[in-house]
């Protein structure tokens, strides 16, 4: 575990108190670590970078004041920007408009989840969840575009029950006390995608299927390639449980989130397999 390092335990220590503080590699340094080494054990770890972990946190901190009701300057001061160009900008990076051009009047919702593995984003309606990702995908940017269109425009900041949903749900998963998510869900893609994500989510948690096990299952056994690139094209992580997908022969294969992040993932479910716990809430 990431915690057992005791250089990297120590600056998560200090990311939590001070986390709108906009930290540099000599800060690192001042606390008798050596950044290059620092670097490579973050991005092996969480598959970022110190630094890269301390400017999306001090982002969380503005994303969650805006969420709250608050105004985008107090966003911008929670998250520890002096400059109001430099934070919209950082947050247009991170999901694709800057905070200003968020609507007002949403009927989708984006909002900041936390997990052991990542921070995520969830796009709700009031009623059914649309995406859940980890922020650093490089399909995110793509993703919110075509919801961005789906909605006309109309994404905001903002929690619902399906967020706070969803919330509960992942936590329950990452604490080891339930892989079971039932919050509803809708899925934007064609027919033939649409029936390989239903059919990742009968894969059991702690098990995996090959490609060419999907393919054959939804009675397209020469379809594997095609399954594959259904597969990629998920945008609701964890829930429709691409990460359970893997090579033929065993091997890990291409994951959005990090190979690193499903890696992880699979140990975290060996816990759910039959026997490994008295019971599933």
């Amino acid at each position: 575990m990431a915690s057992a390092d005791p250089a990297i335990g120590a600056l998560l220590v200090a990311l939590d108190e001070r986390p709108e503080y906009p930290w540099r590699e000599a800060d690192v340094e001042k606390m008798g670590l050596d950044p290059s080494t620092i670097r490579r054990s973050f991005k092996r770890q969480f598959g970022m970078t110190f630094l890269e972990m301390a400017r999306q946190r001090r982002l969380r901190e503005g994303f969650e004041t805006i969420a709250d009701g608050g105004k985008v300057i107090d966003a911008q001061l929670d998250a520890g920007f002096e400059s109001a160009s430099a934070f919209r900008a950082a947050f247009a990076k991170l999901v694709g408009r800057a905070p200003g051009r968020m609507d007002s009047d949403p009927i989708l919702f984006a909002d900041w989840i936390t997990t052991t593995l990542g921070d995520m984003i969830a796009v709700t309606s009031r009623s059914e969840l649309h995406l859940l990702e980890f922020f650093d995908r490089k399909a995110l940017r793509t993703q919110l575009t075509r919801l961005d269109k789906f909605a006309k425009g109309r994404i905001g900041i903002g929690r619902t029950d399906i967020s706070e949903q969803i919330k509960a749900e992942l936590q329950a998963f990452f604490a080891g006390t339930s892989a079971r998510f039932q919050t509803p869900l809708v899925q934007h893609g064609p027919e033939f995608t649409r029936t390989v994500w239903q059919e990742l989510q009968t894969i059991p948690a702690g098990q995996t299927r090959s490609y060419s096990d999907i393919a054959r299952a939804i009675g397209r056994p020469t379809a594997t390639r095609a399954v594959a690139r259904a597969n990629g094209a998920n945008q609701i992580a964890l829930v429709i449980p691409c990460h359970r997908v893997i090579g033929a022969d065993g091997s890990l294969t291409g994951y959005g989130g990090g190979l690193w992040r499903k890696q992880k993932l699979l140990e975290i479910e060996r816990q759910y397999l039959p026997g490994k716990l008295e019971t599933l809430s």
